[in-house]
């Protein structure tokens, strides 16, 4: 028997992808906010690209599993918001991946492709916030009877906290480890 939407909301597989989002969102905002000597910069941009390929495993396994499950109804206004989340993640992707390569910072090439990365991944961090809120909401809005619905909501807060958890142990893993 497949799992009804409030037990999807638990798979380790989603919160092991929005754990390694989460923690590949921290690392990246640490190394955009954060002056930091050369040495430490490159172990903080090793931790992020190091966070954010390991994330991009289970990621691609969640989206092919979910699309299987969802394209029929791929026109519906949360649905579209997660497949916008998708293209801008590969986006993010495109223009991250040269950033580590031999490519010299300070360039203008440098310059373009850190700003368009930027971008990308603050883009992505809204689109999937807003398509997991509409889905939270939409699985609330379902559930019929009343059990049901606590059921929706501890699904929900469990993810949240899980995934955020698991994110702050690795942030913290790294940052003690620097």
């Amino acid at each position: 028997m497949p799992p009804t939407r409030i037990e999807r909301w638990r798979s380790p597989l989603v919160m092991v992808t929005l754990a390694g989002l989460l923690l590949a969102l921290l690392t990246g905002s640490v190394l955009l906010f954060f002056a930091m000597p050369r040495a430490r910069r490159e172990y903080w941009i090793l931790v992020h690209w190091l966070g954010a390929m390991v994330a991009l495993v289970p990621y691609a396994l969640y989206q092919l599993r979910h699309w299987l499950r969802v394209r029929e109804h791929a026109q519906r206004t949360h649905y579209r918001v997660g497949l916008h989340a998708f293209f801008v993640i590969c986006g993010a992707v495109a223009t991250g991946l040269p950033l580590v390569t031999p490519l010299e910072d300070g360039t203008r090439l440098y310059a373009a492709l850190d700003l368009a990365h930027i971008f990308f991944g603050f883009v992505f961090v809204l689109l999937v916030s807003a398509h997991l809120t509409l889905v939270a909401v939409y699985t609330v809005m379902q559930s019929a009877p009343q059990d049901e619905v606590q059921r929706a909501r501890a699904a929900v807060r469990y993810l949240t906290v899980g995934a955020s958890l698991i994110a702050i142990a690795g942030l913290a893993a790294a940052i003690t480890g620097s």
